[in-house]
């Protein structure tokens, strides 16, 4: 058994900093020039990969229209032998959705796109593209319909049962970000003794790993335990 792990980018330059957090904003809702290097896009994620790269740590990176990777990133996901999807916002209905998915893949072309994730969890509009409620019943109907995987939902696990994969489906996740966790599934420990006994995922965002050294020390954390413990990462 083993850890999978998945990973949200959602903001293009970051949120470490007032300035970071208000370029990701202008980028996300209005008009911004678009991957802009020099002001530290995806600096965030590249630093990221580097770790994940560094440990053997394959992922899913689930990108916004608004975070599509650019040729460093593309890099580094392909060094990393990581699966690239599409982290949907406007999910209204099934065209919007549909419309939003091929420009994805016409914007992240030569790499290809399986999978897919709904941006949100129904309580709070998150841009101004961005489609709040969360119809985890509706994603799965459409990604039979488009020819994609839909494997991960948004809950967060309260009990190693909460894991439960039919059809290769998780609808919880274990979140690496603290405030998210659940007090009686919180830490570690408990984690690792479920993935010795079956397959557990595990959500990260890259702009909290590099804004928060909380979240970046936990992240390391988990991936250092898992080697002492002989649990692998590994893809669906």
């Amino acid at each position: 058994m083993a850890l999978i792990l998945r990973v949200d980018v959602d903001k293009p330059y970051g949120r470490a900093g007032l300035f970071r957090k208000v370029i990701s904003k202008l980028a996300e809702d209005y008009w911004f020039p678009q991957k802009v290097q020099s002001l530290g896009y995806l600096s965030h994620l590249a630093d990221f990969l580097q770790f994940c790269n560094s440990q053997k740590v394959s992922g899913y990176i689930y990108h916004r229209i608004c975070t599509v990777p650019d040729d460093k990133i593309i890099k580094l996901l392909q060094e990393g032998k990581h699966m690239v999807g599409l982290h949907a916002e406007n999910t209204r209905n099934y065209q919007t959705f549909s419309e939003e998915l091929s420009k994805f893949k016409k914007m992240t072309s030569p790499l290809a796109v399986e999978s897919f994730t709904k941006h949100g969890s129904g309580e709070l509009k998150l841009g101004r593209n961005h489609y709040p409620p969360y119809e985890p019943g509706k994603y799965k109907e459409w990604a039979v319909k488009a020819h994609i995987s839909y494997f991960f939902g948004n809950g967060i696990c309260k009990s190693g049962n909460d894991f439960n994969n039919p059809d290769g489906y998780f609808e919880n996740m274990f979140w690496i970000e603290r405030e998210y966790r659940d007090p009686d599934f919180f830490d570690f420990g408990k984690l690792i003794r479920e993935a010795k006994k079956q397959d557990v995922p595990v959500l990260i965002h890259p702009c909290n790993y590099n804004a928060s050294r909380v979240v970046k020390e936990d992240f390391e954390e988990l991936v250092r335990f898992s080697r002492r413990e002989n649990i692998e990462w590994k893809l669906l």
